[in-house]
């Protein structure tokens, strides 16, 4: 027990000590804050400076990684942006080459169209214009399919593309129609040479060059000489053009039509008020070649 009290006074004064230590310490401290508000800034701005020039570079080489995150972060960032841009650029210059390229082909179009109206009908004739969808060029036949809408259209009439004939109504079939070429080998048309009124059918072969047959000579027909329609047989209206003479070899006469019929686009049927008739004259011509 005794040793016990003497180890607690021990510590007491220990405690005591250290207080007074403390307060010193303090004291200390205070002191020297006192001191050094009162010193020359002179000197604080030189102990400043050294302690800048010492952590300068330091705080650069700690600030560099950061940089050059920073740096990578917003080269990535401007390249997403410059693909999204690139990427909407793209889709608006696609859709305006669709647009510009609709508006070549309305533009087309309405020339053709203009042209269709500029036709003068005769004024017993009606006609109306009509825009191909298919078009058959085999070894069998030369046809067109035509769309006409809810217009009466009726077998054997005209058709022209650019005021020249290309043939006529074969099928009508609600909103769509049949177009025999002159180039199909089952179409026979009465024709004229213009310049010598020589007469002939001319007759399609299933090629690009229909032939002029039943002439009776030759030797008054010439390469370039207008091919029109006679209107013998009243299948067709006289004067209408059809073509010109190509060639002329060993009596064969091949004859190129006015039109270019594989680029026609629209179409005019005329009615002539022949379309009745045309149908019983027309088996009638085929009957009195295949006789000769």
């Amino acid at each position: 027990m005794k040793h016990r009290g003497t180890l607690l006074i021990r510590l007491s004064e220990l405690k005591v000590l250290l207080r007074r230590v403390f307060i010193f310490i303090l004291f200390l401290c205070a002191f020297l804050f006192i001191l050094l508000s009162h010193v020359d800034s002179v000197v604080i701005d030189a102990a400043n400076r050294v302690v800048m020039n010492v952590t300068g570079p330091v705080m650069q080489v700690v600030e560099l990684p950061s940089r050059l995150i920073h740096r990578v972060y917003t080269y990535f960032y401007d390249i997403s942006h410059i693909y999204a841009d690139n990427r909407a650029l793209r889709l608006e210059n696609k859709q305006m080459l669709m647009l510009q390229n609709k508006v070549r082909t309305l533009e087309v179009e309405n020339q053709l169209l203009e042209r269709l109206l500029n036709y003068v009908p005769p004024e017993d004739a009606t006609f109306m214009s009509a825009k191909i969808i298919a078009e058959s060029g085999d070894s069998f036949t030369h046809t067109l399919l035509i769309y006409i809408g809810h217009e009466a259209v009726r077998k054997g009439q005209v058709v022209l593309g650019n005021e020249s004939v290309i043939g006529r109504v074969d099928k009508v079939s609600g909103r769509y129609a049949k177009v025999i070429l002159v180039t199909d080998i089952n179409s026979k048309i009465p024709v004229v040479v213009e310049r010598t009124r020589v007469r002939g059918i001319l007759s399609g072969n299933n090629t690009a060059m229909p032939q002029l047959l039943f002439t009776r000579s030759t030797s008054d027909i010439q390469e370039g000489d207008i091919i029109v329609t006679s209107g013998v047989g009243g299948m067709f209206p006289s004067g209408l053009p059809v073509g010109f003479v190509n060639s002329i070899k060993n009596g064969v006469i091949e004859v190129e039509t006015m039109a270019d019929i594989s680029r026609v686009e629209y179409v005019r049927i005329v009615d002539y008020g022949l379309s009745e008739q045309s149908d019983e004259l027309n088996d009638l011509l085929e009957n009195d070649i295949n006789a000769r």
